[in-house]
């Protein structure tokens, strides 16, 4: 959990698994630990049937699970729960509890499609892409979208624009940074777009587009130069090595494992890119 934690209470068999963060816990320190330092990925839904379950018969709690039972019941405001969960472990202090219920109220206060974004965000770091792209276009949406700044609205087109480079979709993505940069006016959409257009080999529309956007020779040198870097890197690798020998490949006939070797390359050399991208 990342530092060390004395457990005062038995230690469950089988974990209970935080499905959004792949996080496991074994006691109830630990997952007052957990829940103290994930405020912004907790749910209600998290507090259901299964978790009540663990409680009782992995941690042999059942007096905890049904105290929580009737919480869950009767409060729709999860910091009634999480706090009662924290008490419980005696592992937090009066004021780092008061710092807790100070953030979550802050949650709470927050406008809906605010705590939206960090529930799309949340979903999108810890690579659940398929809900934050759900959850971004339904804010896009939404009656409360023209309540979203340029900037903002900016933003999560660049991060549709990243879970569309993580789903191979660079067209698409392409678009969302050109989008997103005339929204939010932020230089990394701007540079994962120009990104995009070599990394799909649009030489000429790269050309154009540093002409349309006015860009300076030294922003064109970098964006050259950090892609260049990748590929110098891709270079010390063994499917490079591999790469050298093509030519004898396809010389002795051997067709799929000359596609294969290539289709591998381009592969390797996208991932990369994307672990480079950020979302905003």
């Amino acid at each position: 959990m990342g530092r060390m934690i004395l457990c005062a209470g038995p230690l469950a068999k089988e974990p209970y698994h935080f499905a959004l963060t792949g996080m496991n816990v074994y006691s109830l320190e630990e997952l007052g630990y957990y829940l103290y330092h994930n405020i912004y990925t907790i749910s209600l839904d998290d507090f259901d049937k299964t978790f009540f379950q663990w409680v009782e018969q992995e941690l042999k709690r059942e007096d905890l699970a049904e105290k929580w039972k009737e919480i869950r019941r009767v409060s729709s405001d999860i910091k009634d729960i999480v706090v009662s969960v924290l008490c419980a472990t005696d592992y937090f202090g009066k004021l780092e509890i008061e710092s807790l219920i100070k953030t979550v109220d802050d949650i709470n206060n927050m406008p809906s499609i605010e705590r939206r974004k960090i529930e799309a965000d949340n979903y999108m770091r810890y690579q659940d892409y398929d809900k934050a792209m759900h959850v971004y276009k339904e804010i896009l949406v939404s009656d409360e979208a023209k309540q979203i700044s340029a900037k903002d609205f900016g933003n999560i087109i660049h991060n549709m624009g990243v879970i569309h480079v993580h789903m191979k979709c660079f067209e698409i993505a392409e678009r969302e940074f050109k989008q997103a940069y005339s929204l939010n006016q932020d230089e990394e959409s701007l540079r994962e777009y120009f990104y995009l257009l070599k990394l799909q080999h649009k030489d000429k529309l790269f050309l154009q587009e540093v002409l349309t956007f006015n860009l300076s020779e030294e922003t064109v040198k970098d964006i050259v130069k950090q892609l260049e870097d990748i590929l110098d890197e891709a270079e010390k690798t063994k499917e490079y090595q591999k790469l050298l020998r093509l030519p004898e490949v396809k010389e002795q006939g051997r067709v799929g494992e000359y596609y294969y070797t290539i289709d591998s390359m381009i592969f390797n050399w996208k991932q990369q890119y994307k672990r480079g991208m950020e979302q905003r």
